[in-house]
């Protein structure tokens, strides 16, 4: 039989992947601009809807290590499969939602396939790339994540003011159980046969004592809780520089432009030269170009560091991500390393925005920056 090993055929595994995650993130990014929509119809309120988009977030925390755990047991590809049924039924059941109980129950159904799904992905992804080009295949996969959300995102507006809010979610849900065709190609015997033949000893103690994963751990903790709310702050920082509002979506536009390039050239760059060295340098620029920002009051010079930032920021995702799989590739617990990994990084991402927040409110954006 063919080989399932070969280059050629752990490359389509890949690009199959890589289509799940494309889906995955716009999906993700569909069900939360839907919410405008929903709020007139269903008279909701702010409040409400901060808690079904809180939802969303906290499912990452709650669910990561459980999706480890039941993934390196009972096998990656079928906890994939899970999460793609979870969040293709919880569109569905947006769709058919005629008041806020019914909605919130929906949107619970979603958040746990989309609360399982990256976990699961990233350990696949480490699992089927070469380890010489593992920054490079964790580049491109998260990239194309970002695709994902700003193609299928972009496109929902639109679908909506045509055929209404309810149509339009049961017909995400539809497509997105068509993906999972694509999770049976994944799969093979093979697969299952290396996951129950691994089913042994390591436990998540004997994994998390290991120092050099604790470190990629903590610089996971620290590089998510200095970057990932930037994104939602940088626009009122920008406002206190008197741009515009109208403009404000061009600024935004160019840290997503920013991401991009630098989820896929610091993956690569990880490869070409040692990780830890290019993580310390990106920090290290990341910081210069903070403080930059906070400096300038130039339009063009502030989109400019935009786009840098977006890079730095977004960059240090693939490069982290392979430190944490060379400090445990030893024994192959992918699942239960990237659960762990994702755990750590859904802690920080909660708590960011709360604390440059507070900062903000107390001494001020630009001192928060």
């Amino acid at each position: 039989g063919f080989n399932s090993h070969h280059p050629d055929f752990m490359k389509n595994k890949l690009t199959q992947i890589f289509a799940l995650h494309f889906f995955n993130d716009g999906f993700l990014a569909s069900i939360i601009l839907l919410l405008p929509f929903i709020k007139g119809s269903l008279n909701l309120s702010l409040t409400q809807i901060g808690f079904l988009t809180s939802i969303l977030s906290v499912s990452g925390i709650l669910l990561s290590l459980p999706a480890g755990y039941f993934g390196h047991k009972i096998g990656a590809i079928k906890i994939l499969s899970f999460a793609i049924f979870f969040y293709s039924i919880g569109f569905i059941a947006v769709g058919l939602s005629f008041s806020y109980f019914y909605l919130t129950i929906s949107f619970l159904i979603a958040a746990i396939g989309f609360g399982i799904f990256h976990p699961i992905a990233f350990s696949l992804v480490a699992k089927w790339s070469p380890i010489n080009k593992l920054g490079k295949a964790m580049g491109d996969f998260t990239a194309i994540g970002d695709v994902g959300r700003i193609a299928l995102s972009s496109a929902i507006s639109f679908i909506i003011v045509a055929i209404g809010w309810q149509k339009t979610s049961i017909i995400y849900g539809i497509i997105s159980l068509f993906s999972i065709f694509i999770v049976m190609f994944l799969n093979n015997k093979e697969d299952d046969v290396e996951t129950k033949k691994n089913i042994i000893k390591i436990n998540y103690w004997q994994i998390i004592k290991n120092t050099k994963f604790i470190f990629a751990l903590l610089i996971t903790f620290f590089d998510n809780l200095a970057s990932s709310a930037l994104f939602i702050f940088i626009p009122f920082l920008f406002l206190s520089r008197n741009i515009n509002p109208s403009i404000l979506g061009l600024f935004t536009s160019a840290f997503l432009v920013g991401n991009l390039i630098g989820k896929t050239t610091l993956g690569r760059l990880a490869d070409k030269y040692k990780n830890t060295k290019v993580f310390i340098v990106a920090e290290f620029f990341m910081a210069v170009f903070i403080f930059l920002l906070t400096l300038s009051y130039s339009q063009f010079l502030l989109i400019i560091l935009s786009v840098i930032l977006g890079a730095l920021t977004a960059g240090t995702i693939p490069v982290r991500s392979t430190m944490i799989f060379e400090s445990t590739q030893h024994h192959k617990q992918y699942e239960k390393v990237f659960g762990i990994a994702s755990f750590v990084a859904n802690i920080a991402t909660s708590l960011a925005p709360i604390i440059l927040g507070f900062i903000a409110d107390k001494y001020g954006i630009v001192n928060a920056f």
